[in-house]
């Protein structure tokens, strides 16, 4: 598996594992040999919920999505704030609150339904720019741009009811390694926290299963952009990994 999905992984889970041999308590070997279906298009908005792009919508929109965060959620953000002529940028590694969101129709009220073996058939990062111009209260939505697609790489994810695992098989390589392991908590239906020992800790993902039974798991980086009485904008990269579930 190449660098950059080992890296952003490790920034996810934000924990410090070894990567150990696997086992082979499950054949992920075998599971692999299965081609997959390379048919499946996600378009770079699959299941991404943003507010409308008119006054007053857009914040009207954007504030739905505080009602969805905890106490626990809350702790987990630490953003970095800097000025440069006259622009207030702040910047969260691992945002609760993105505009660019995971739809709301994937929320899962049973958690039980994440517990199996899940096969990566999708990994890449998008971006989503939105902005608006203040003095006429004019929103702007850009094009979505793919950053990158690493969904020819191998990975499996194994949930039990406490634990989350990831495995992983690097290029021209023939053996699984596992690349983390951590506890992990289902917030609100919605958010997948991962964790070593304390939850404010935790890395933050938003969680969901769609209508076709694919695991969706985002994991957004915000930047926001202000420069006072003229405009802000709004950018989201998403990380954002489907699985399909194989046992």
């Amino acid at each position: 598996m190449p660098d950059h999905l080992i890296k952003v992984l490790f920034v996810l889970f934000l924990t410090a594992t070894s990567v150990d041999l696997f086992a082979q308590d499950n054949d992920f070997e075998q599971l692999s040999k299965v081609a997959k279906d390379t048919g499946i298009n996600f378009p770079l908005d699959y299941k991404i919920s943003r507010p409308r792009t008119e006054f007053p919508n857009w914040d009207r929109d954007f504030n739905t999505y505080y009602n969805f965060l905890t106490p626990a959620l809350r702790k987990t953000q630490l953003s970095m704030r800097f000025a440069q002529n006259g622009v207030v940028s702040s910047v969260t590694a691992n945002s609760i609150i993105p505009h660019a969101q995971l739809d709301t129709a994937t929320m899962v009220d049973d958690p039980a339904k994440f517990i199996g073996t899940w096969r990566m058939i999708s990994f890449r990062s998008i971006r989503y720019n939105d902005s608006a111009y203040i003095p006429t209260k004019t929103y702007y939505r850009l094009e979505d741009v793919l950053l990158a697609d690493k969904s020819k790489d191998e990975a499996f994810a194994v949930i039990s009811d406490d634990n989350f695992k990831l495995y992983a098989k690097e290029e021209g390589k023939t053996d699984f390694k596992k690349m983390m392991s951590a506890k992990y908590k289902i917030e609100n239906r919605r958010f997948m926290m991962l964790y070593k020992l304390v939850k404010s800790g935790a890395g933050v993902s938003q969680i969901g299963i769609d209508e076709k039974g694919y695991l969706i798991l985002n994991y957004p980086k915000v930047v926001e952009d202000v420069k006072e009485g003229v405009y802000i904008s709004y950018y989201t990269v998403v990380d954002q990994y489907i699985f399909e579930k194989v046992k």
